[in-house]
């Protein structure tokens, strides 16, 4: 086999469909440019990227026998699992087509602005709220748990810097840097952030004491001598006789009032919290 003609637009524009698969077209030609035609040829589909060393990192290989049609024109569409979408958004990848150890074809796919927004309209990393238990295709839980370590998901432990996703249960997500209307700070680019009340003091409002009227309060000043007249029940008084008893009163104190000590008591619960609706996060792969 010579080499094989690949129809371009229809190779790019399926990437619109990425979970359908990847449509490739070609005419199948021998040594002499003499089209194939009615035969199976065995081709081999390598889907991969260059790393920092210029060296092959294979995203995705494929084997498949093909029968040409009369015209020498074969069909093919690469299922290519979805998990591996992310390398399309976040890296340059390349189409290597061979026969046996031949190489037919060897392309970097080339975006056209349709294509490449359709590829990158949800950036690795992107944090989204789902409302299911288990992460759709080509997403993971943020529940802490470690991140599959595969070349799918190298974009985003890199990202990350670490080796477990975000864990985001029980929390509300908040802008990092500081605050235009407020000038507060939210949590740093990864970092969590304390529950927290704004420093405040309560005014006493409408508290206050009672008052209470001008009055005043009764006492029995007893006393007894029986002839002892050493007895001194009050200052220099002296009593002689039987034992008997005398009402005194207290000084009277006008309208008053007291001062309030303590503190009101404790209410609420656990958390201050506006009505909320539970989901799970999704961090994109």
């Amino acid at each position: 086999m010579k080499k094989i003609i690949l129809t371009l637009n229809v190779l790019f524009f399926t990437l619109l469909s990425f979970s359908q698969g990847i449509a490739i077209q070609g005419i199948a030609r021998d040594d002499n440019n003499t089209a194939k035609t009615n035969v199976d040829i065995a081709l081999t589909f390598e889907v991969y990227y260059l790393n920092a060393s210029n060296t092959n990192v294979n995203v995705y290989t494929l084997t498949q026998t093909i029968l040409t049609d009369s015209f020498g024109v074969f069909s093919h569409v690469l299922d290519i699992p979805n998990e591996t979408e992310s390398q399309f958004s976040n890296r340059e990848l390349y189409l290597k087509i061979s026969d046996g150890s031949t190489t037919i074809s060897d392309e970097l796919f080339k975006r056209v602005p349709l294509a490449y927004s359709a590829s990158n309209g949800v950036p690795t990393g992107s944090i989204m709220p789902f409302v299911g238990a288990t992460a759709p295709v080509g997403w993971v839980l943020c529940n802490g748990d470690a991140i599959p370590v595969n070349s799918n998901t190298e974009a985003l432990r890199t990202l990350l810097g670490s080796a477990n996703t975000p864990n985001l249960q029980g929390m509300f997500l908040r802008g990092t840097g500081r605050s235009p209307v407020n000038n507060q700070s939210g949590p740093g680019l990864k970092g969590t952030q304390s529950d927290s009340y704004k420093s405040h003091s309560h005014d006493k409002g409408s508290l206050s004491n009672e008052t209470n009227g001008s009055h005043n309060h009764s006492f029995n000043d007893t006393y007894r001598s029986d002839g002892d007249s050493s007895y001194t029940v009050s200052g220099s008084r002296r009593f002689v006789g039987s034992k008997t008893s005398e009402s005194d009163n207290t000084d009277s104190n006008g309208n008053h009032t007291h001062q309030i000590k303590g503190s009101v008591a404790n209410s609420g619960s656990e958390e201050t919290r506006p009505v909320s609706y539970g989901v799970n996060y999704i961090i994109k792969l």
